[in-house]
């Protein structure tokens, strides 16, 4: 993948990375954004052409600097993720011996800290020395999906690149250009409201798949208060899913509101089958968040999804006037 190919942001971060490679930026980029928007990915772009050999647009991908660091044996790149919870002292103090030595081919040492948001503070303390004096040319590259869990004085020196989650109809085109068929990258970008990365693991996730599936027949049985028992069944052993299983529910409540108001967004790849479901979006939705509220308040999973579900379907209506449940 190139950086001009990255969709909505190929020509600013080419001004950028023309910068870094110039030396007129601070040698700190601090890379945040929410989970899938691709910030790994473009940190992972800017240090490889970095160390890039190759002539035209870097990273070029073929030569030997390329292939080491995709393969993740190239000598001058270090990079350093929470094997638990955090990333401690004693990891960081490791990396600063690393970079007080010699780079081996590149002319300079990367430095890949991913979740930098786990550093401990004794660690950012530790790291801010460095980044503070930063040994020959060497670069860092910060990962965060919270930097507001950095110190002041670590975030004032890194240059911050925000990344955003794209629009439904981008995250699609994206998806179609790395391959999955049109209908499918509609649904999937959907599903994961514009988030490429997210869109990528729920393509390859056979096991949340089956569970969306389940879930979305669970709705589709519950036809009314006689059904509850039934409709629920089939989710009611899930345990540990019950959040998993209400953000399914909750996609779905937002797509079957705007198919209800007249609109058909790109991201309902499943138009038929919402306008074939009978119960109301808001009502869904009002109840998804009821449910998460009871789960908070030690209900068991079983009884909130059947308070839930009993709810939705009360006087045969499906919830289309049930709205005061919520106050």
């Amino acid at each position: 993948m190139k950086i001009t190919e990255f969709a909505g942001y190929g020509d600013r971060l080419i001004q950028l990375m023309r910068s870094v490679q110039a030396g007129r930026i601070v040698h700190a980029l601090l890379f945040t954004g929410p989970h899938g928007s691709g910030k790994r990915t473009m940190a992972r772009l800017f240090a490889q052409a970095m160390l890039c050999k190759g002539m035209g647009e870097r990273p070029c991908g073929v030569c030997p600097a390329c292939q080491r660091f995709e393969n993740g044996t190239h000598p001058d790149v270090r990079v350093v993720k929470p094997e638990k919870k955090t990333i401690g002292v004693d990891e960081i103090r490791d990396l600063i011996d690393y970079l007080a030595l010699r780079p081996y081919e590149g002319g300079r040492h990367i430095a890949i800290i991913e979740q930098a948001d786990r550093l401990t503070p004794s660690a950012q303390n530790a790291l801010l020395k460095t980044l503070e004096t930063p040994p020959g040319d060497a670069m860092f590259f910060l990962i965060s999906d919270a930097p507001g869990a950095l110190l002041p004085t670590i975030l004032s020196r890194c240059q911050t690149v925000r990344f955003t989650d794209l629009s439904v109809e981008d995250c699609a085109g994206v998806l179609v250009k790395r391959g999955i068929a049109p209908e499918r990258a509609g649904l999937l970008s959907g599903m994961a409201q514009g988030s490429v990365g997210r869109a990528l693991e729920l393509d390859g996730d056979k096991d949340y798949m089956e569970l969306r599936e389940r879930a979305l027949k669970s709705l589709e049985t519950l036809k009314g208060p006689g059904t509850v028992a039934a409709a629920a069944m089939p989710l009611e052993d899930d345990k540990g899913r019950e959040g998993a299983i209400l953000d399914i529910m909750e996609l779905w409540a937002r797509d079957l509101m705007a198919v209800q108001q007249g609109m058909t967004p790109y991201e309902v790849g499943e138009l038929a089958r919402l306008q074939r479901t009978p119960l109301d979006g808001r009502a869904l939705l009002l109840g998804v968040m009821k449910a998460r509220s009871q789960l908070q308040s030690n209900v068991s999973w079983p009884n909130a999804l059947e308070n839930m579900y009993f709810h939705l379907t009360e006087n045969g209506n499906n919830g289309r006037t049930q709205l005061s449940w919520q106050r």
